[in-house]
């Protein structure tokens, strides 16, 4: 855990990752307006399909069959050659070997391009994470890649390689920015259910895997509900939740919570809804008062004050699949929470 050694701010706010913006100049400025210190670069879904949380990392994965009808690994025996670079490339720690292409993050090399003048204090990028990828990937019988050791620890490589990659460029980009990778983890949602049956020690070693080469601030965000003691216990920097649907699921766990403030772990609450009938009924003030119950409450559980002041806010998801005017009113409110909290101190 490295969060300790870095001075974050006080209730800095960041996002997800997904706008529904086409126009990748354009998502960018909503980005930077609302969010100054901690931007992040905008996936675009709507713009080509290709930007989809699961295509966009493809690059670089052995036995990849993409079609209409979906996506499918073929294993190393059908595959061969593609195994074989693959180990090669991942041995050699060539993480410019996994990048990703313009092609699949237009938003990407946009925000690159912005950013380079403005220079932020940090920079936020994503990656999916290897459970959400293990479960959304299947091989050729359908049955999910997580479950096939072999699959799942290319999976865990390569989104490795991809997230270090994303580092490397933006320290090429603006060289005093500090960084945060966040692993996007909606498939924690189904850990414990007959729908995801794996050991939890298998989850912890793929997000811990997912993450080694990383040497900046590590994060995930799980947008549901989930094993919240496993998830604060894995190591990151920074664990994001739904604090709009699911912050009283999560403050059942009020000791790991401290426990893991106490270790220089971040909450980013991401207390903004997602949801567009929320949406609708949101403003600053009422989403200020949902997210300072929620720390009185901590704080009276015994949680330190000055530890819950080093929170980050966020939205409860990626707004993909907004309307681009809707999306644009959550990176809205959360500019005006942004403000209310740090004029608070």
């Amino acid at each position: 855990m490295t969060a300790g050694l870095v001075d974050i701010g006080l209730f800095e706010a960041t996002a997800i990752g997904s706008l529904p913006h086409r126009d990748p100049a354009r998502a960018c400025e909503v980005v930077l307006e609302a969010l100054p210190s901690v931007p992040h670069w905008p996936q675009l879904p709507a713009r080509d399909p290709r930007e989809d949380m699961i295509r966009q990392f493809l690059e670089g994965m052995p036995g990849v069959v993409e079609s209409e009808d979906g996506v499918y690994l073929r294993p190393p025996s059908e595959v061969p050659e593609q195994w074989e670079g693959f180990l090669l490339k991942a041995e050699e720690g060539r993480s410019e070997a996994f990048s990703i292409s313009r092609e699949r993050a237009e938003g990407l090399y946009a925000f690159l391009d912005r950013v380079r003048g403005l220079k932020p204090p940090f920079l936020k990028g994503q990656v999916t994470g290897p459970v959400t990828m293990g479960f959304s990937l299947k091989d050729e019988g359908g049955r999910a890649a997580f479950y096939d050791e072999e699959l799942r620890e290319m999976i865990v490589r390569v989104l490795a390689s991809k997230a270090r990659w994303q580092e490397e460029v933006f320290k090429e980009a603006v060289p005093s920015a500090e960084t945060i990778i966040f692993f996007d983890e909606p498939a924690l949602a189904g850990y414990g259910s007959a729908y995801m049956n794996v050991r939890r020690q298998e989850v912890i070693d793929a997000l811990k895997g997912a993450m080694a080469d990383l040497r900046g601030l590590k994060g995930i965000h799980v947008c549901a509900n989930t094993d919240w003691p496993m998830v604060l216990e894995a190591g990151f920097d920074i664990v994001n939740f739904d604090a709009h649907g699911y912050r009283e699921e999560f403050l059942l766990w009020t000791e790991q919570i401290g426990e893991f403030l106490r270790r220089g772990g971040i909450i980013a609450w991401g207390i903004v809804p997602t949801d567009a009938e929320a949406l609708k009924g949101s403003t600053p003030s009422g989403l200020a008062e949902d997210l300072r119950r929620c720390l009185e409450h901590l704080e009276a559980s015994g949680v330190e004050g000055e530890l819950l002041r080093r929170s980050l806010i966020t939205p409860s998801c990626g707004t993909g699949s907004l309307t681009e005017a809707e999306a644009e009113e959550v990176y809205r409110l959360l500019r005006e929470l942004r403000y209310f909290f740090q004029r608070l101190g």
